[in-house]
Parts: structure tokens; sequence; C-alpha cells
């Protein structure tokens, strides 16, 4: 009869080491945009001019420019792109931002919103 062993058995410590390595790593690698802070303020770019707004009043912007017209909102922190007629419409589908570091860009329109400070590591790269 033939005997099976079973994993852990064919484990060696040094194995085990390097596993629990690639596990803490993977546990930080996605930890990494949770440490990013908030941000305080969004910086909205229209055509080469600049405007801040603190990300903690809740508000809603109409902002025109080369012939498109982006609708966005600030509220409970965040800012997104809630309407636009710009054909691709990558703005509005770029989802809402709140963490340093982020943006979103109508290259259509030349607007662009960020929010400044030191940006992480986002968890998905394209």
């Amino acid at each position: 009869m033939k005997k099976t062993r079973s994993l852990l058995s064919c484990l060696r410590p040094a194995d085990a080491v390097v596993c629990l390595l690639v596990f803490a790593l993977a546990v930080v690698l996605l930890c990494m945009p949770l440490l990013r802070g908030a941000g305080e303020e969004l910086v909205i770019t229209v055509g080469g001019t600049s405007t801040r707004y603190s990300l903690a009043d809740n508000r809603e912007l109409t902002l025109t420019n080369g012939g498109y017209i982006l609708t966005v909102c600030i509220a409970n922190g965040e800012a997104w792109v809630s309407e636009s007629d710009c054909p691709e419409g990558v703005c509005r589908r770029t989802g809402k931002i709140s963490r340093a570091g982020e943006s979103i860009l109508c290259s259509r329109a030349d607007i662009l919103l960020r929010i400044p400070g030191e940006g992480g590591y986002d968890a998905v790269a394209g």
C-alpha cells in the first residue's frame, strides 16, 4: 500500500518563513491605499486657471470650457463629476476622489480635479 504524505510534512522551516513573508507583503500592499491621508481641499484647474475648494463644504459646481459642461459635486469629503457632455465620459466613470494624490481629468474640456498632497500607491495599475 502506497503511503501518502501531507503537504505540511513536505514543508521545511525555511519554506514556512518564505510563505509568511509573501503573505505579509501581500497584506501591506493591499493596505497601502488605505494609509494615504484624506484630502482637505480640491483644486480645480480649468484651462490653466486653478481654484481651491474645501472638501468639508458641500456644493455643486458647473464648469464650462472648450464647449463642454461638467457638473462637479463636493460632498462628505469627496468630489466627483456627476454630469458631463463630453462623448467619452471618462471623467464621470472615474468615480469619487477623497485622498491626497487622487485626480479626475476631462481632457476634452481641459478640466482637472485633484486633491493635492503626497499620493501613495493605487490598488489598480494599468
